[in-house]
């Protein structure tokens, strides 16, 4: 998972460029094919941190890479998706989207078992959690920062922008756990 931090660091110095790119294209496209994009490349760097590892143990949506690749696409494309609504109503900082996404991901990495673990492994299950932040943070936040002056939402204060933003990644992850995945896995045999 180190590569997600090359990724951060080429966006950040080719920022200018790839916003110039990005504005050809609506907002809706630009902000949701990029935050898409940058997902998928995350899950591509998990894959292949998992690929040594028995189908059993890997931390994935899907022990075998390409149905990952799939179901990955579905799970990001709902994340991203959930953040433009948010965004289109109210103003975040690309730090803000870093910052909630990083801690929705710590709830909801190994159906809780990340943040299970900052409490039963204190050392190691906090630091684990703060790699687990990073991974969940880097894609909104990167797709965030090449789109943020694209985005007219209100400002408002953080009582009402983070739960706003809370209860929409929670509600996809709903959605997404309840229902999509389980039509995805019986939909590619798993």
């Amino acid at each position: 998972m180190n590569l997600i931090f090359p990724m951060w660091i080429f966006t950040y110095l080719f920022k200018e460029r790839l916003s110039a790119l990005l504005e050809k294209y609506p907002l809706k496209i630009s902000f949701i094919g990029a935050g898409v994009l940058f997902g998928l490349l995350t899950e591509i760097f998990a894959i292949i941190d998992n690929l040594p590892k028995p189908a059993e143990q890997r931390i994935l949506l899907s022990p075998d890479p390409l149905n990952d690749i799939i179901f990955g696409f579905v799970y990001y494309l709902f994340v991203i998706s959930a953040w433009y609504l948010v965004l289109r109503r109210m103003r975040y900082t690309s730090k803000e989207i870093f910052l909630i996404t990083g801690i929705y991901g710590i709830f909801v990495e190994e159906t809780g078992q990340v943040f299970l673990r900052i409490f039963t492994e204190p050392v190691f299950g906090f630091l684990y959690a703060v790699i687990v932040m990073f991974v969940y943070g880097i894609f909104p936040m990167l797709a965030h920062m090449l789109n943020e002056d694209r985005f007219s939402g209100v400002s408002s204060n953080v009582i009402r922008r983070y739960p706003l933003a809370f209860a929409a990644l929670f509600g996809q992850y709903l959605i997404y756990g309840l229902f999509m995945l389980p039509i995805l896995k019986l939909l590619f045999g798993q």
